[in-house]
C-alpha cells in the first residue's frame, strides 16, 4: 500500500499563495489545495487547523512580500534603506505596494472583504500586525530625517504622523492613486518648510 508523499507547511502555503494570485481568494479551498499538493486533505489540516488559518497565512505572506518588494525594509543595523529622506522612503513604499497590489487581481481586496467572518477577522488581525510594522518603519524614518524642520518636529509626534501617513498612503493606493502626489506635497509643505 503506497503512502501519500510528504509535504511541508511551506510548500502548502506556497501553493495556496500562488493559487490566490492566479485564481483569487475564493479558490483557497482545503480540498483543492490538497489536490494541487498531491496529498490527503488531512495533511493540510495537520498544518492549518481550518481554512481561516490558511487564508490568514496567505494574506500575511502577501503583505510581507509587498513590503519586501517595496524595498523599505531595515538592514541589520536597523537603519532604513535609502537616503534618509522621509519622502523618498514613502515614495518607494507607495511604488512597491502599488506594484504588489497590481500583481493580484484587482478584485483581491474585495474578495478579502467577502471572506467568512472568522477568516475576515483573522486576516484583518494579520494585516494590522503587518501594517503596524509599516507604521513603525515610517516613524523611524521620520526620526532619522534630518531635513525635517524643528517646528514640524515640535508639532508632530512621529508615531501619530506615521499612522496618518500610512492611512493616507494606503487609502490613495486603494483608490487608484499610487503616486500619492497630494499627500507628498502636503508632507513637503508641513515638514520641510518653516
Amino acid at each position: 500500500m503506497g503512502s501519500k508523499p510528504a509535504v511541508s507547511r511551506e510548500t502548502i502555503l506556497s501553493v495556496a499563495y500562488e493559487r490566490a494570485q492566479r485564481d483569487g481568494m475564493a479558490s483557497l479551498g482545503i480540498r483543492s489545495i490538497a489536490q494541487e499538493c498531491g496529498v490527503a486533505i488531512g495533511t493540510i489540516y495537520n498544518y492549518f487547523p481550518d481554512k481561516a488559518s490558511l487564508v490568514t497565512e496567505v494574506i500575511s505572506r502577501f503583505w510581507d512580500n509587498a513590503i519586501e518588494e517595496a524595498g523599505v525594509l531595515s538592514d541589520e543595523d536597523g537603519a532604513a534603506q535609502g537616503d534618509g529622506s522621509l519622502l523618498v522612503y514613502c515614495r518607494r513604499l507607495s511604488e512597491g505596494l502599488s506594484e504588489s497590489l497590481g500583481s493580484f487581481k484587482r478584485s483581491w481586496l474585495r474578495e478579502v472583504s467577502a471572506l467568512d467572518a472568522r477568516s475576515l477577522a483573522r486576516s484583518r488581525a494579520a494585516e494590522l500586525e503587518c501594517f503596524q510594522g509599516i507604521v513603525d518603519g515610517i516613524a523611524r524614518q521620520i526620526e532619522r530625517d534630518t531635513a525635517i524642520v524643528p517646528a514640524a518636529r515640535e508639532r508632530f509626534e512621529p508615531d501619530v504622523l506615521a499612522g496618518f501617513i500610512w492611512k493616507a498612503l494606503f487609502g490613495s493606493i486603494k483608490m487608484g492613486d499610487p503616486e500619492c502626489e497630494t499627500l507628498f506635497s502636503l508632507l513637503e509643505l508641513a515638514l520641510y518648510r518653516s
